[in-house]
């Protein structure tokens, strides 16, 4: 079976690149992505003169638009993905305050207490070893730096065209292709257990009303199809369903719907 975005990003440099790289693209001119990213930069109380490290940077968007806003700040991008890397550097231009490196979560190649900050968003879903890659950010922020973590929860994930039984299987094929779909809930606790002391955690919940953004974003046609690939729903109900979710959309009753969780917490001495 073929993958879908869900399950895409555990390897970006396949034959998805181009979709992927169009999703990331596309939620980056959402205001409601805009919105809780900016929420989570606040968190890290960035200050001139520091170094803030963004896990798992993808394309670099963030890091650009905080070097940016932050001048005086720099900013380092870890990313594995060799794809999502080069997109990264020629986006970034000659700035002088941003560094791209190539790495894994799992193994920063950075020293223990460099970073005076570090982020991560939307990938702890993706990777290996969620847990792991809390501790590596922990070893490689300074004690009393900053870390923040943003994540969906895949239970929030929701899916209405006014018909309950093929909605919710979609829904739920779809949360079953991400490798920790349960992970916002758990950021505090990963924390804990990485000696970092959680402060706060936010929900942010996203929703839209259009069917061709909820495709771009969670891939929904495809997923449905996988569906009737997968048995659970026959092929003409989900080529109905996909003609309902249109019709729904265009009468306004069409629901997508998701919640990403935001902790944020600080490094202590052990």
């Amino acid at each position: 079976m073929t993958k879908n975005i869900g399950s895409g990003f555990r390897d970006a440099d396949s034959e998805l690149f181009g979709r992927l790289l169009q999703c990331l693209d596309f939620m980056g001119e959402i205001p409601f992505f805009r919105a809780y990213k900016s929420h989570s930069w606040a968190s890290l109380k960035i200050e001139p003169g520091q170094t803030i490290l963004d896990v798992a940077c993808g394309t670099g968007s963030d890091l650009i638009q905080l070097a940016d806003r932050y001048p005086e700040t720099n900013f380092i991008g870890v990313e594995r993905s060799e794809s999502f890397l080069a997109v990264a550097k020629e986006r970034a231009g000659s700035r002088a305050n941003l560094q791209f490196l190539p790495g894994d979560a799992h193994k920063i190649p950075l020293e223990d207490r460099r970073a005076h900050g570090a982020r991560i968003d939307r990938s702890l879903q993706h990777v290996e070893a969620p847990a792991a890659v809390m501790k590596e950010m922990a070893r490689v922020t300074k004690i009393g730096g900053h870390i923040v973590a943003c994540e969906p929860d895949w239970e929030t994930f929701v899916l209405f065209n006014g018909e309950f039984d093929d909605s919710r299987k979609i829904a739920g094929f779809f949360q079953r292709s991400i490798r920790h779909p349960f992970i916002g809930r758990e950021l505090a606790s990963l924390m804990n257990q990485s000696g970092v002391e959680p402060l706060e955690t936010h929900v942010h919940a996203y929703w839209t009303g259009k069917v061709q953004e909820a495709d771009v974003i969670f891939d929904v046609r495809k997923v449905a199809d996988q569906c009737a690939e997968a048995d659970l729903i026959a092929q003409e109900d989900v080529d109905n369903w996909w003609s309902l979710s249109q019709q729904a959309s265009q009468k306004g009753i069409f629901l997508a719907a998701l919640s990403i969780v935001e902790a944020s917490g600080v490094v202590g001495s052990v």
